[in-house]
């Protein structure tokens, strides 16, 4: 007998009554018993599976019946393999975008048992994604199991790939125009009820749906980074967004082993109207004298017992992000402290960005952080 995680999906052949990595509740499945009956090595990557050598093993199961399974180890022929029935109907996710959102999002949906399509412009923006993804997964899983999750990942730099998913999701910069021209693609390639999502930190769901022939199948699923660790998704309700997509994406949100709130279509929606309104009026005291970089995050730490303080996070998130997110949620209105500050307007002008580009508010290493002069 085996066990597993509803949750993480991980599995085991002892029974506890919850999961030791996740928490979550476990559940027990039965295996059955095939044999090798041939093994072939395929060598040459192909776009949906870049990751070679792996191998083709024909299994003949107990009834007699065969079944083809892909791995990474070489067995051999006359050895037995116990497999495990799926346990749910599995769902394809596209992916658009290979940023750190992208990625993360990418990386919880292979953890949690679905299967990927992700879209970038470039192949070399794809390996890289591999090579990050592939390093994340062996931190908590060998490279068997590794390898088995990436093998539900395909890669495309073509969006007429985007067609076989069940759900899209997505994920570029923060740009309306940008998304727009996204949507109106998988608007005219997508069956009507595949429903289309975008990670949205500010812009309106109802300007990106806007002219679509299907407007109310058009989403806002906005995930929080770090995304693996994390565990909200906003959804957020276009004028027309129907209530199936928002039933829809309430379940993608719990097959990614996620909580999700209902939001309306707002500037900020929910957590960033706050979330930026706190960062910009901390930029705002630290152009007036107020207190200091590291004064300020540690009040906030210490005194609302925030677990980073704001100027930690805008680093974190980015600063041009944070720019770009600070004056969409304000857009025309004259009120000066409604939109960016001097901090952090001159630190995106000299290309200090955060900790991606390993200077903001705080100067960075791998090891650790400073504060700039």
């Amino acid at each position: 007998m085996r066990y597993y995680c509803m949750g993480c999906g991980r599995e085991w052949d002892y029974p506890v009554s919850n999961c030791i990595f996740c928490g979550g509740m476990v559940d027990k499945i039965d295996a059955r018993e095939c044999v090798i009956d041939d093994v072939v090595q395929v060598s040459i990557p192909t776009e949906d599976h870049p990751i070679v050598p792996y191998y083709i093993m024909l299994l003949k199961g107990p009834n007699g019946s065969y079944e083809f399974k892909k791995t990474f180890q070489d067995h051999r022929i006359g050895d037995t393999m116990h497999l495990v029935s799926e346990r749910y109907e599995k769902c394809t996710i596209g992916i658009i975008g290979t940023g750190i959102t992208g990625r993360g999002i990418a990386e919880v949906a292979l953890r949690t048992g679905n299967s990927i399509i992700l879209k970038s412009r470039s192949r070399e923006a794809l390996e890289n994604t591999l090579d990050k993804l592939s390093k994340n997964l062996y931190k908590s899983l060998n490279i068997e199991e590794s390898q088995i999750l990436l093998d539900n990942m395909a890669t495309t730099t073509d969006y007429s790939s985007l067609a076989k998913a069940d759900f899209i999701i997505e994920s570029v910069v923060e740009d309306l125009e940008v998304k727009r021209n996204i949507f109106r693609i998988l608007d005219s390639i997508c069956d009507p009820e595949v429903i289309l999502a975008t990670n949205t930190s500010s812009l309106s769901i109802s300007r990106i749906a806007d002219g679509l022939r299907y407007p109310e199948r058009v989403v806002g699923l906005h995930f929080f980074n770090p995304i693996t660790r994390m565990q909200l998704i906003e959804i957020i309700k276009g004028d027309k967004t129907s209530d199936d997509t928002l039933s829809k994406s309430a379940e993608i949100a719990k097959r990614l082993n996620k909580t999700s709130i209902l939001a309306k279509d707002t500037p900020g929606f929910v957590v960033n109207r706050l979330l930026f309104t706190l960062i910009n009026e901390a930029c705002y005291m630290l152009d007036e004298g107020t207190s200091s970089v590291e004064e300020i995050d540690k009040a906030m730490k210490l005194g609302a017992n925030h677990p980073m303080g704001p100027f930690e996070l805008a680093d974190l998130i980015g600063l041009d992000l944070c720019e770009e997110i600070i004056e969409n949620l304000h857009g025309d209105s004259q009120d000066l402290k409604s939109h960016s500050s001097k901090a952090i307007n001159e630190l995106v002008r000299k290309g200090y960005l955060g900790k991606k580009s390993g200077r903001g508010f705080y100067e960075y290493n791998d090891q650790s952080s400073h504060c700039r002069p």
